[in-house]
Order: structure tokens, then C-alpha cells, then sequence
């Protein structure tokens, strides 16, 4: 069975994107969508984090902490009967997204978010949905939230 339309499913193991899994996987099987999951570690922001101290032994923890983040993404949707594919990308997440979007033709991509009150909202970096709405011209974003409490 050959797909219509390909799914991109960014994944990061936060409570959003387990509920951005939940909803990637009630699409995929409603669409008969391909699926794509990927996990990206952007060692710029981890070391902005740690004043500039990112050492060479908390990367490689990144890295693993991601891949196995990836696996289990995957292994979530297959338990769901999606067959996906896992990528593990670097950089800021936005431009990996992208990136990837890009090179795949992803037409839906779907995002966990989880929205900032307060001085954080403005005091926190810009949502990535609303960088990929302006870089992935001609794809779907969907943008899934946790229900307030």
C-alpha cells in the first residue's frame, strides 16, 4: 500500500510530545500516512544552559539520551500498528525540523507545545511551531497541547 501523504512526527519524550505521538498515530492510521520520528539534540542551546561548560562526556549523554528517546517513540507507535522511522538529527530544532521536512516532503508535521504563562511567555524562547509555520511552506502543521488543568 502506497501512502499519500507523509507524516514528521518531532519527538523529545516531554508529556506534549507523548501527546503529540498519541495524536501522529491516530493520523497516520486514519491517512494511511508514512511516518517519520525525530529526535533532535541541539548541543548550542544545552550549552547556553551550562554558561558555555558542555563537556565532551555530557554531549555524548545527550546523544544517548535522544536516541533512546527516539526508540521508544518508535516503539509507542508500533504498539499502535504505525510503522515509523527514526531519525536522529543535530542543531537547533527549527532548522533540523526544516531540514528534514524539506528533504523528506513531509506534508503534515506534528509538534508537541506546551504553553508558557507569565514572564515566561515573554521571556522564553519563540515557540518552534511558529518557525516551521514560516520555513515549511506548502505543510501542515499541527500543533497539539496538553488539556488544562
Amino acid at each position: 500500500m502506497s501512502s499519500l501523504f507523509r507524516m514528521l512526527l518531532v519527538y523529545d519524550g516531554t508529556a506534549e510530545s507523548q501527546a503529540a505521538l498519541s495524536r501522529c498515530s491516530q493520523l497516520s492510521l486514519a491517512l494511511s500516512a508514512a511516518v517519520d520520528v525525530v529526535s533532535v539534540v541541539d548541543p548550542a542551546g544545552a550549552n547556553a544552559h551550562s554558561a558555555g561548560m558542555l563537556s565532551d562526556l555530557a554531549y555524548s549523554r545527550l546523544e544517548e539520551f535522544a536516541r533512546h528517546t527516539l526508540q521508544t517513540a518508535i516503539g509507542k507507535l508500533a504498539d499502535s500498528g504505525v510503522t515509523a522511522h527514526g531519525y536522529l538529527t543535530f542543531g537547533r530544532t527549527a532548522d533540523a525540523v526544516s531540514r528534514h521536512a524539506a528533504n523528506f516532503n513531509s506534508d503534515i508535521v506534528v509538534v508537541g507545545h506546551r504553553t508558557q504563562k507569565g514572564f515566561l511567555r515573554w521571556l522564553g524562547e519563540r515557540p518552534v511551531h511558529l518557525d516551521l509555520a514560516e520555513r515549511l511552506r506548502g505543510s501542515t502543521i499541527v500543533t497539539v497541547t496538553l488539556p488544562s488543568a
